[in-house]
């Protein structure tokens, strides 16, 4: 008998990060630069509990589109500053995404990339937008891109 648990234990230790959920200090949703205004916004960045990134519409005014720029997070770890940093595919290397919780549906992201012989670190304040407050155009790209958190 404790052969089959100590088999189920280690299966359950097994599954792929991209089948659990995965745990940051911020809410799945879309995500926004703290400048922009929900209604009228067409760059953002989604996390839907599994997977990170872009979600966009480009060209003059937003105008072409949408593309998304979604990869599954394969760990997370706690670092320096409140901050949790995200990998994505096994790798961990010079660069790196963190994100810091600053309140509910607030947050810092920032992007650490190697440049000659520092890391060169940028900072965007986020806040969350709700399904409700975004253009139809942008619930479209959610509902197509990250379906998992359109309710």
């Amino acid at each position: 008998m404790r052969g089959w648990i100590l088999a189920l234990a280690m299966i359950a230790g097994s599954v792929p990060a991209a089948a659990q959920e995965i745990g940051l200090p911020v809410a799945p949703g879309f995500w926004t630069n703290d400048t922009e205004k929900c209604a009228a916004v067409h760059h953002g960045y989604v996390f839907d509990g599994k997977r990170w990134g872009a979600l966009y519409y480009y060209g003059p005014g937003g105008s072409m589109g949408p593309a998304a720029e979604l990869e599954p997070i394969t760990q997370t770890r706690a670092v320096a500053d409140g901050f949790t940093q995200m990998q994505f595919g096994g790798y961990d290397g010079a660069g790196y995404f963190r994100i810091r919780s600053l309140g509910p549906d607030r947050a810092l992201y920032r992007v650490g990339a190697p440049f000659r012989d520092e890391i060169q670190e940028s900072d965007e304040g986020l806040i969350r937008c709700s399904l409700a407050s975004l253009s139809p155009k942008m619930k479209a790209a959610m509902k197509r891109f990250a379906p998992a958190i359109v309710k």
